[in-house]
C-alpha cells in the first residue's frame, strides 16, 4: 500500500511540492528475557592491633601456697586494649578469644602456659574484660560481642598469671598464643 502526501507553499511565484510515500514496514521478530541482578554487601573491616606484652614479673610466693587451690598473682595483672582501628562500614564485631584447645590442662577457664622452655609449673594465663580484680574471665574459645559507631574501638582487658590446682608454683617461663578472629558486622 503506498499513500502519497502532498505539501504545496507559495514561495514568491513558484509553487513547491513535497510528496512523501510511505511504504508498509517488514515484518519483525521479537523475543523477551528476564534480567535479574543479585548481590551482598558485606561489612567493612578495621585494623586489628596485634598484641605483644611482656608481662611484670612475679614471685612463686605471689601465688596460692595450697597445691590444691587455684589462684591468680596480683602483682602480674597487666591491663591493655585491644584496638580496632580505621574501621569502615562496621557497626560491631564478635571477637573470639583462641579455643577450647588453648585451655590449661585441667584449667577450662585459663590459657595454657606454652612456654617452649623451662615453663613454671602448674601455671596458665587468665584473660578478663576490663580488669582483673573485677573483670568477667574471657575463656579460651570464648566469643564477645560489640557494637560500635566510631571508626575505632578499644576492647579493654587484663591478663594475669594463674596457678592451676595440682601443685605449687615454682620458677620458670610463662607465656601463651593464641589466635584471634574477629567477625564484622
Amino acid at each position: 500500500m503506498t499513500t502519497t502526501f502532498a505539501y504545496a507553499a507559495r514561495a514568491g511565484t513558484a509553487l513547491i511540492a513535497l510528496a512523501l510515500t510511505a511504504f508498509p514496514a517488514a515484518a519483525q521478530s521479537r523475543a523477551t528475557a528476564n534480567f535479574a541482578l543479585t548481590g551482598q554487601i558485606e561489612a567493612g573491616t578495621c585494623a586489628i592491633g596485634a598484641v605483644n606484652r611482656t608481662m611484670p614479673t612475679a614471685s612463686a610466693s605471689d601465688f596460692p601456697n595450697v597445691a590444691a587451690t587455684a589462684g591468680g598473682a596480683t602483682p602480674s595483672f597487666d591491663t591493655f586494649n585491644l584496638a580496632l582501628t580505621g574501621c569502615s562500614g562496621v557497626t560491631g564485631a564478635t571477637i573470639t578469644f583462641g579455643a577450647a584447645a588453648d585451655a590449661a590442662d585441667g584449667q577450662a577457664d585459663a590459657f595454657k602456659n606454652k612456654a617452649a622452655t623451662n615453663p613454671a609449673p602448674y601455671t596458665g594465663l587468665l584473660l578478663k574484660e576490663t580488669n582483673c580484680a573485677t573483670g568477667a574471665t574471657v575463656t579460651p574459645g570464648k566469643t564477645l560481642n560489640r557494637t560500635f559507631a566510631t571508626a575505632t574501638h578499644n576492647v579493654p582487658l587484663c591478663a594475669q598469671y594463674y596457678k592451676l590446682a595440682g601443685g605449687l608454683v615454682t620458677k620458670g617461663s610463662i607465656s601463651t598464643a593464641f589466635t584471634l578472629t574477629v567477625t564484622f558486622l
